[in-house]
């Protein structure tokens, strides 16, 4: 085996790997819409960290594989493996590259609608905390620090 074909052999261990965990990255942003669209939060706090972890590991295994695309003189990303696939014609790695390509957009794309499931979330929150504060009939006041304040000292405006 020469040095070219061990790292090319790599460079395909590593391909499964990140398709791997690509693989359980999207299935964690399935659950994750799967609670948002259930409207509890119930679980977020766990999803989250382990798209954290996910997210870690996914970057991990794609500079690994950068690095050994550049041993044997490839560019890194996208670019680099489109060249090496074509030398590597006929290998499963073409079709662990599309997929991972495949799986890579229908992340991006749950990770968007994710977002904005949680930012109607955040306005939906943010409108009960205002009618919330209207009814008690606090004003809204800013300390130093730009937070808002409530209850401040009991008195109101312009009284002495």
């Amino acid at each position: 085996m020469t040095a070219v074909s061990g790292v090319g052999e790599n460079i395909a261990a590593l391909l499964a790997q990140e398709l791997g965990a690509l693989r359980s990255f999207v299935e964690l942003l399935h659950q994750e819409q799967s609670v948002l669209v259930s409207g509890t939060s119930d679980g977020l706090v766990a999803l989250a960290t382990g798209k954290s972890q996910a997210a870690l590991e996914l970057g991990r295994l794609a500079a690994a594989r950068d690095d050994a695309l550049a041993r044997i003189h490839f560019p890194p990303g996208r670019a680099g493996m489109d060249a090496w696939i074509i030398t590597d014609s006929g290998s499963p790695s073409s079709r662990e590259w599309d997929e991972l390509l495949a799986l890579a957009a229908e992340a991006r794309a749950l990770n968007e609608a994710n977002g904005k499931l949680i930012g109607v979330h955040l306005q939906h929150n943010q409108r009960a905390l205002s009618a919330l504060s209207a009814a008690v009939g606090q004003t809204a006041t800013y300390g130093p620090d730009g937070q808002s304040m409530s209850g401040v000292g009991g008195r109101s405006f312009g009284s002495v």
